[in-house]
């Protein structure tokens, strides 16, 4: 018998076959493999949204007064939105009642110097030596006291001459064969110095009052008073925001299901185009319910209650305070 030959077929024909059957069947495998890694990765629901606290800290005056400036020491003056480190000197309030207070306090001192070496000279005369040297004692101490006084409220040494003696060391006292009129006139002036002392002190605290300096570092955001203004105790001077959130603040509706508990995982979806995301945990969970921010909201059209839930800020990245990201709580376990 005659064998038939079958007749090939042309390339183009069965290109044609390949693109009708097998690529549609490919394309739809890819597809189908695309889509689970794209849910995986995006198609979980978001379950709430987060926001990196904002921590805002409202500078006030501890004192009553007259500012006088606001210095800087680029820019001469501080201005809305300036960076400020911590312990920066925001404002600088009139320090002429001080000033007054500070001189009065050194003539006071002097005053009771000058009492002192009287009760000194009016104790010696015609005492033996025993109470002389133990008078001695006591006025060099007392001596040492006031000039320590003295030149903490002088920038320069004292005019009074200081005797080098231990600061830690204790008030002699006076043996009993002393007069009681002498032991009455050192009680006097040393309870005079002793108020002397409780004095500089409420002077010091006056002083260091009257530099306002930044708690922390940040930027300022609001700026309350300007040179000249008076401003009352507590007073506001500025406003200042940090630099850097502490973590993440979100909202669970009351109506899910979902019991989150400290140290249950989350995720985190910056929007911020090409952001990361980032993984964490819940730091702690509220236990009462309050009114959802604007911010916050999954649908914006209507309000919203949750239970308020505070996420570990991410160790790997560096998120504005302020930012919003979308949260998925894990359901493991």
């Amino acid at each position: 018998m005659m064998q038939e030959k079958r007749i090939p077929l042309a390339w183009s024909s069965r290109w044609r076959r390949i693109r009708l059957h097998a690529v549609p069947i490919a394309c739809f495998a890819v597809a189908v493999v695309a889509c689970g890694l794209l849910w995986q990765r995006h198609g979980s629901a978001i379950q709430s949204v987060g926001e990196v606290d904002v921590l805002r800290i409202d500078v006030t005056s501890p004192v009553a007064g007259l500012v006088v400036a606001l210095p800087h020491e680029i820019n001469g003056q501080w201005s809305l939105y300036d960076h400020v480190l911590a312990g920066e000197v925001l404002a600088r309030m009139d320090d002429r009642q001080l000033r007054s207070d500070q001189g009065l306090f050194r003539q006071e001192i002097k005053e009771l110097v000058d009492e002192l070496n009287q009760w000194k000279d009016s104790s010696i005369a015609g005492a033996d030596t025993q109470t002389a040297q133990s008078v001695q004692r006591a006025w060099q101490y007392e001596l040492s006291q006031l000039t320590s006084l003295l030149q903490s409220s002088l920038s320069m040494p004292a005019s009074v001459e200081a005797v080098n003696l231990d600061p830690s060391a204790v008030a002699p006292a006076l043996p009993p064969t002393v007069p009681d009129a002498t032991r009455a006139g050192l009680a006097r002036l040393r309870e005079a110095r002793q108020t002397m002392e409780l004095r500089w002190d409420d002077l010091d605290l006056r002083t260091e009052s009257l530099e306002i300096r930044a708690p922390i570092s940040g930027t300022l955001v609001a700026v309350h008073c300007w040179p000249g203004q008076a401003v009352p105790q507590g007073g506001r001077v500025a406003t200042i925001a940090a630099d850097h959130g502490q973590h993440i603040v979100s909202y669970l509706p009351e109506d899910s299901r979902l019991e989150p508990e400290p140290g249950t995982q989350v995720l985190l979806r910056p929007r911020t185009p090409g952001a990361p995301q980032l993984t964490s945990e819940v730091e702690q969970v509220g236990n009462h319910i309050e009114r959802i921010p604007a911010r916050q909201l999954l649908s914006p059209t209507a309000p919203q209650w949750g239970i308020p839930v505070r996420i570990k800020m991410p160790s790997d990245v560096s998120l504005r305070p302020g930012t919003v990201v979308d949260v998925v709580f894990s359901t493991a376990g």
